[in-house]
């Protein structure tokens, strides 16, 4: 099957800008859905559009029948010894809180030891944390080595006789790595240990059979392996999931209600309190039959793609791979040497490559590896070899933007060639010249350098900036009713937009800087889309602080 015929499925690709085609590189994050799912999440809202149970009508019993067929589909899927063990949720996250929450009820006792590595998604972290404060237990970490692969052996040591649960991703959101979970189940079970494997990386990806495994708990959601938002599965053995408290309480899950007492659903009802959804849950089933039918294709073809990407990076100066290159999935994460990964981002951003860029909610991954955070490409079945070989080059053509080759002079050498000065301040007439993407951009790093910036020292807590994925500093003062600002980033780009914005700001009144529409001047700039509430460069977070202080 050639790489076309697997797109060929996927209708957000069949109409593509041809002057500048959007590639698709996030697929870990969300991947893109085939026209079956589509089509089938609208057949059931056109067709079968009912509530799932307990009514009679001939509607409702078509949809509770696709409903559980999807369950029986799923549990053949992972090979789940029965239907019960199948729960529904919103996603991984839900799921893994599901059985925090439940083993929270007097499951573990002081002292005990909950065991994650420090690859975990935020998801597979937090709800540990809390618990183990919560209830005094230790929360234990499998250390990495410096490339951010699990130490196999000094993980295998921390598990001992007063480890009660051990939690980790099957696969790493943030690098691709798989993880040897076989290894570090069978040791927990020596001592007695619940299993919890997150599989949102996954289940996408390879062939995952839970009885083999041997785990007690798999999680993973739809949105990643081909299917809706909002809908995953808790696998959970039978006979632990019985033998454990309800996770909410409502619709569904109750079997009969009294005044004086309340019983439950058996499994798997007992842990899906009100209405589901429906709809997800088809899609999700169908999203499964797309996967087992091209199995092979999908495989053999994302296989190509991760060589194809590691065979262009050789080609690419200064490039820091991080992961395990051999033992991985389709995703890859990278830093180049002396250039900030947003500003590359940013750059790539206007090639129209869609990829992510920051600490993929995995922190202390980032701590630990010394890093603010990386360039993750997370590869898919519909990606093709030519969207590979073009990001490569358009990656090379960032660096070589970043590293300043073709530089001229900052706007402060050249005031008096400035066209549209009436316009716009010396810095913002300077960028507003640029006649194309890449001048823009070096413009923008010129304007950085007249950025009224903090001092090393002043880089702490009390300045730095929240919701900027690239990190900020700022300060504000108000110095007789004027406007004082100084800031600094690692971000060459931020630097120049910071700078920008600085100038129609600073020694102005307060009371102007509040009645000033920023989101109008970058407009007419050109440069309104880094005004936005997305974590991209969180000029909008600056901005917030700066109309906040001014209010006060």
């Amino acid at each position: 099957m050639s790489e076309s015929d697997l797109r060929q499925y996927f209708p957000i690709f069949q109409t593509p800008d041809a002057s500048n085609p959007w590639v698709y590189l996030d697929s870990a994050a969300t991947s893109q859905k085939p026209q079956p799912v589509l089509e089938q999440m609208e057949r059931f809202y056109r067709k079968d559009n009912a509530n799932v149970h307990r009514a009679s009508h001939s509607v409702a019993a078509r949809a509770t029948a696709s409903f559980e067929a999807a369950r029986i589909k799923v549990q053949r899927f992972i090979n789940a010894a029965s239907s019960k063990e199948i729960i529904w949720t919103k996603g991984a996250t839900e799921s893994i809180n599901l059985v925090a929450s439940i083993l929270a009820r007097g499951h573990f006792k002081p002292g005990d030891q909950i065991l994650i590595s420090t690859l975990e998604h935020h998801a597979n972290i937090v709800p540990w944390q809390q618990l183990a404060e919560q209830h005094n237990l230790q929360l234990g970490i499998m250390p990495i080595d410096k490339n951010g692969v699990l130490d196999v052996k000094q993980a295998l040591a921390l598990i001992d006789d007063s480890t009660v649960m051990l939690a980790i991703g099957h696969v790493s959101n943030a690098l691709g790595n798989i993880n040897p979970i076989e290894k570090l189940i069978e040791r927990a079970k020596l001592f007695g240990a619940l299993t919890l494997i997150d599989g949102a990386q996954a289940i996408g990806h390879m062939p995952i059979d839970v009885q083999a495994l041997d785990c007690d708990f798999y999680v993973f959601s739809g949105h990643k392996m081909f299917g809706p938002t909002g809908i995953g599965v808790l696998y959970g053995k039978q006979a632990l999931l019985a033998s454990l408290p309800p996770y909410q309480y409502g619709g569904e899950m109750i079997d009969k209600v009294s005044f004086s007492g309340s019983s439950f659903q058996d499994l798997p009802l007992k842990y899906e309190a009100g209405t589901p959804n429906i709809a997800g849950v088809v899609g999700l089933a169908t999203a499964v039959d797309f996967i087992q039918q091209h199995r092979s294709a999908i495989t053999q073809h994302e296989e190509f793609l991760y060589r194809l990407l590691l065979q262009g990076f050789e080609q690419v100066p200064g490039i820091r791979l991080w992961g395990d290159c051999v033992n991985s999935t389709s995703i890859q994460s990278f830093t180049i040497d002396g250039l900030n990964s947003q500003d590359l981002g940013l750059l790539l951003n206007e090639h129209n490559f869609a990829l992510r860029v920051g600490h993929h909610c995995a922190m202390p991954l980032m701590q630990a590896l010394g890093l603010e955070g990386t360039l993750r490409v997370s590869l898919a079945c519909y990606n093709t070899g030519q969207e590979v070989e073009r990001f490569v080059k358009a990656l090379n053509m960032a660096i070589d933007i970043l590293h300043g080759n073709g530089a001229e002079k900052g706007p402060a050498a050249q005031e008096n060639h400035v066209r549209d000065s009436g316009q716009f301040l010396p810095i913002a007439a300077h960028v507003h010249q640029a006649k194309s993407w890449d001048e823009t951009y070096r413009k923008i790093m010129l304007a950085g350098k007249q950025l009224n910036k903090l001092t090393h020292e002043e880089h702490r807590g009390e300045y730095e900036v929240k919701g900027c994925e690239s990190q900020v500093w700022l300060r504000c003062d108000n110095l007789g009713g004027l406007l004082q600002l100084k800031a600094d980033s690692p971000s060459k780009i931020v630097r120049g937009l910071l700078a920008i914005m600085f100038e129609v700001l600073q020694n102005k009144p307060v009371e102007q800087v509040l009645v000033f529409d920023m989101s109008v001047y970058l407009q007419q700039l050109g440069l309104a889309k880094h005004l936005s509430q997305s974590r991209g460069n969180g000029l909008q977070a600056v901005l917030d602080e700066i109309v906040d202080y001014c209010a006060k």
